[in-house]
């Protein structure tokens, strides 16, 4: 499907040289994605955490810097999120994970991917969206890693950065990792972290329109990938 993909984005590229693909965002090894969590007597001895209401990309992924930068000019032509399955029952030992973070970050889960140009040298950080992936909702995919070809491929220049955009909620994050793991959230400075923070935070939406990201973050994985295709 891939390959007919590149054939279809550029005529003739079976007369040139080979197209070349690359996965942004994939690495030797993923942490798995937190959830479901575990109760003991009313104690939680295994959490449950999420990422909502936020625009963020890797920084350092498995130790590897910038791996949502795009190395070449080409085409998204296909994403991926990696999702774990929360629990829908309180029980003896679980809670009712979906039905917390529907009331808390909004229903259903659902995710899309920006392409995002970074704007001069600020700090924190600012980026411009520059164009976005129609949203896809992901509850059906629960417990599974899926993958979204694009009808429209994105275009994305050298050095814009592939971001992933969670306007509710979705459990494709991974924490308590490696220190070698990193990322940076579309939230204000000072406003990372608790659950005001969260719960008011805003992704990044508006192509054309820019947004600071006041927010780094160690010991924690988006689990993404973009498929991007050189243009030959």
């Amino acid at each position: 499907m891939l390959a007919a993909l590149v054939v279809a984005i550029w005529p003739g590229a079976a007369d040139s040289a080979p197209a070349r693909v690359i996965v942004l965002g994939k690495t030797s090894s993923t942490p798995r994605p937190s959830c479901p969590g575990k109760i003991v007597n009313d104690v939680e001895i295994v959490p449950c955490r999420v990422e909502g209401h936020v625009t963020g990309f890797q920084a350092r992924a498995a130790g590897e810097a910038r791996p949502f930068e795009a190395p070449f000019d080409g085409k998204i032509v296909a994403w991926s999120i990696s999702l774990s399955r929360p629990s829908r029952k309180d029980t003896a030992t679980t809670a009712d994970e979906v039905g917390f973070f529907n009331d808390f970050l909004g229903s259903p889960s659902k995710a899309r991917i920006g392409v995002l140009r970074p704007v001069g040298d600020s700090k924190p950080p600012r980026y411009r969206l520059v164009r976005q992936s129609p949203l896809q909702v992901l509850n059906r995919y629960f417990g599974s890693t899926v993958t979204f070809a694009l009808d429209h491929p994105l275009t994305v220049l050298r050095g814009q950065v592939i971001a992933l955009t969670v306007p509710t909620w979705a459990p494709m994050f991974a924490f308590n990792v490696s220190d070698k793991d990193t990322w940076r959230g579309s939230r204000r400075r000072k406003h990372c972290s608790s659950k005001a923070d969260i719960r008011g935070g805003h992704p990044q939406q508006g192509v054309g329109k820019t947004k600071v990201y006041g927010c780094y973050y160690s010991n924690a994985r988006l689990l993404y990938t973009a498929t991007v295709v050189k243009k030959p």
